[in-house]
């Protein structure tokens, strides 16, 4: 069952499979687990692209995955510092979780919101339609997910202002449609849930939503709230 809580030395083993994203950034590293200590878990120390050492800064709040045979485990824990295990496999010391929380969707970090978002439609004449006003189904710092009454071909382009994310200023954002889902509400009604990826985002402003969505997650999850649609 998605939402499941579970005592993490239940879960999590020497040899395991895990991986991270670092507070600040959205960006997936993969490691496994080294060690264990009653205050800490050592994993390899993950490499990026170029194959360099990611290192955060020490007090940096790690949310983790761990890879298991039927579904995943998601939990949070904070970085301590590296070192070398044996003096021969660098690694990271992190707090060992109390908990973690099975699930199995593989977006890590695709949350859901329930937050207002003007949309405005660019049809394929790149006439630029009537602001609509709607809400966010989920979002990422990468990509959104919104409601529309009509149906959005994949491909099209539209101008959002979201102003409503907390600790994170107004933004006007270009974003690319990617999917569009025809979705039945319980009254029969049917709405459009719409898939899409911002454009050309700033860093920065990608890293306070990842920040805002990492303080959902630790909220969502302190809570023990069940999750089958995150």
């Amino acid at each position: 069952m998605a939402g499941e809580l579970i005592k993490a030395r239940d879960v999590l083993k020497i040899g395991q499979r895990v991986e991270f994203f670092v507070e600040a950034s959205d960006e997936r590293h993969t490691s496994r687990i080294e060690g264990m200590t009653d205050e800490e878990l050592i994993v390899a120390m993950p490499m990026n692209s170029k194959h360099v050492p990611i290192i955060p800064l020490s007090g940096s709040h790690l949310y983790g995955v761990a890879i298991g045979k039927q579904c995943r485990y998601r939990f949070f824990t904070t970085f301590h510092e590296t070192g070398m295990l044996d003096e021969r496999i660098a690694v990271w010391y992190i707090s060992f979780p109390e908990e973690v929380e099975r699930h199995q969707n593989r977006e890590f970090v695709r949350v859901k919101v329930n937050l207002p978002v003007q949309v405005r439609l660019i049809d394929e004449e790149g006439t630029i339609q009537t602001p609509v006003m709607t809400r966010m189904i989920d979002l990422s710092g990468n990509g959104i997910c919104f409601a529309m009454h009509q149906e959005v071909k994949p491909g099209l382009k539209a101008a959002l202002s979201l102003s409503s994310i907390p600790g994170v200023g107004p933004i006007e954002q270009m974003c690319k449609v990617a999917s569009c889902r025809k979705i039945e509400k319980d009254d029969g009604e049917f709405v459009y849930h719409i898939g899409a990826a911002f454009q050309h985002m700033p860093r920065a402003v990608s890293n306070q939503i990842v920040h805002y969505l990492f303080a959902v997650q630790r909220a969502t999850i302190a809570k023990g709230i069940n999750k089958n649609d995150l």
